[in-house]
């Protein structure tokens, strides 16, 4: 461990982590970040999703094939600076084994099932029973009391959003609920939930000195998001739902068309003195009548038509610019490309270059959360699926070269799968042009 490392705010916490996909993951790799040796304990049986996703450019090249788990975007960006570790569970030395290292740590994270957990053996009566001073964390879909209507359920992050009423939300007036399947906000919010349910579970354990069971329900996560809204339906009997881009306190707001292919603004300039800049910069375009608020508000459709025929004439980026120079909430509607050189982005140091010794190195993003003298730091990108099993075997269950060989012999555990093949992503050779200093990543 390096002075830095040592500096970091959770050097010293060890995380046994059961997590797939984002939930668990994200809360992990947070804690990766600040300084946690976090064991991302992986079977081949069942694997991550993340694992399977592969990479599309690896599609026609069958001499990768067997290593396309580790290539997976997503492997970097939820599991960077994490010890990966192979062990089968169903298997009972794989169980013996996990509990070892169970004794060995600060905290057990996991976001599978509850019922899962429990018919691996490793609910909350089981892992306390091997270290009473765990910080156990659960975040499952439901809770883990077996007496709530909704625990048989299983769950994934975004079949929460439509359950909780977040997918009524999202979408045009006129149109069926809109998903959100491709971001799922309901996993990143458990994360975040779990992330600061962790800290809070280790000072207690501190100051007691005993274990703590922290049960999550993702569910309720997700529904604290529409608080308000709740509680205004139990206070006035008000039903909110799709609006669109528009806000119900004024108008206009709303994502309108700039030239070329796909380019859109979102302005907002609902009140009074924001849309009389409006007007003054619009003119003639937009009939003098929604000078009136009400009828701003009542005709909104009408206002969004006209104000789109003048928006339309310029490029969003001076338009952008234009309107913020007058004091008006404009931006361009980004995309991915469009964040991948947002200047703010950059300087911030967003994207994160570092080893992986599955691709030299690979991108993942960084951390939102900077610590003034203890910021985190990336020790390495993604484990390849099994990297660590042997040195943390070793090291933590204390275990010898030959014990570790019969666990992989037997199945119960696992190593990388051809460890000597390296290969590069399609954007090895050019990143440097968009991303500065990515040379200076560190060797292997």
């Amino acid at each position: 461990m390096t002075q830095a490392e040592e500096q970091l705010p959770l050097s010293g916490i060890r995380v046994f982590e059961l997590g797939i996909a984002i939930a668990s993951p994200f809360c992990g790799r947070l804690m990766a970040h600040f300084g946690a040796d976090v064991l991302k304990i992986e079977s081949r049986t069942s694997p991550d999703v993340v694992r399977l996703l592969g990479s599309a450019w690896l599609r026609d090249r069958e001499d990768l094939a067997s290593i396309a788990g580790d290539t997976s975007p997503y492997v970097s960006e939820m599991n960077a600076s994490k010890r990966s570790v192979g062990l089968e569970l169903k298997t009972e030395q794989g169980r013996a084994t996990a509990m070892t290292l169970i004794a060995e740590c600060d905290v057990f994270l996991a976001n599978f099932g509850a019922r899962a957990l429990a018919d691996l053996g490793f609910d909350y009566e089981a892992v306390k029973a091997v270290n009473p001073e765990i910080v156990y964390v659960q975040l499952p879909g439901f809770g883990s009391n077996p007496e709530m209507p909704y625990y048989p359920f299983v769950a994934w992050g975004p079949n929460q959003a439509p359950l909780v009423g977040m997918d009524d939300f999202t979408g045009h007036s006129d149109d069926p609920p809109a998903g959100i399947a491709t971001v799922a906000p309901p996993d990143y919010m458990s994360a975040l939930h779990a992330a600061i349910a962790t800290l809070t579970g280790l000072e207690q354990r501190d100051l007691t000195g005993k274990g703590v069971h922290v049960d999550i329900s993702q569910f309720e996560t997700t529904l604290a998001l529409l608080g308000p809204f709740v509680m205004d339906y139990d206070l006035t009997g008000t039903v909110y739902s799709r609006m669109g881009n528009r806000s119900m306190w004024g108008a206009p707001q709303g994502v309108y068309p700039c030239a070329g292919d796909e380019r859109w603004i979102a302005i907002s300039a609902s009140d009074e003195d924001d849309w009389d800049t409006l007007r003054e910069l619009v003119g003639d375009a937009i009939d003098s009548k929604f000078d009136d608020p009400s009828l701003r508000l009542a005709q909104q459709d009408e206002l969004d038509e006209q104000l789109a025929t003048w928006t339309v004439n310029f490029q969003v980026e001076d338009l952008a610019h234009r309107l913020q120079k007058h004091g008006i909430a404009a931006h361009t509607v980004s995309t991915n490309e469009d964040l991948l050189h947002d200047t703010h982005v950059i300087s911030r140091n967003w994207y994160q270059v570092a080893p992986s010794k599955r691709l030299g190195r690979d991108v993942f993003s960084g951390s939102a959360v900077k610590l003034d003298g203890t910021s985190g730091t990336w020790s390495h990108a993604g484990p390849s699926m099994g990297q660590h099993t042997r040195e943390v075997l070793r090291e933590l269950a204390g275990l010898s070269d030959v014990q570790i060989d019969e666990l992989v012999e037997t199945a119960a555990a696992f190593e990388p799968v051809d460890p000597e093949t390296v290969t590069t992503r399609p954007w090895d050779d050019w990143i440097h042009m968009f991303l500065p200093g990515v040379e200076d990543a560190r060797d292997l």
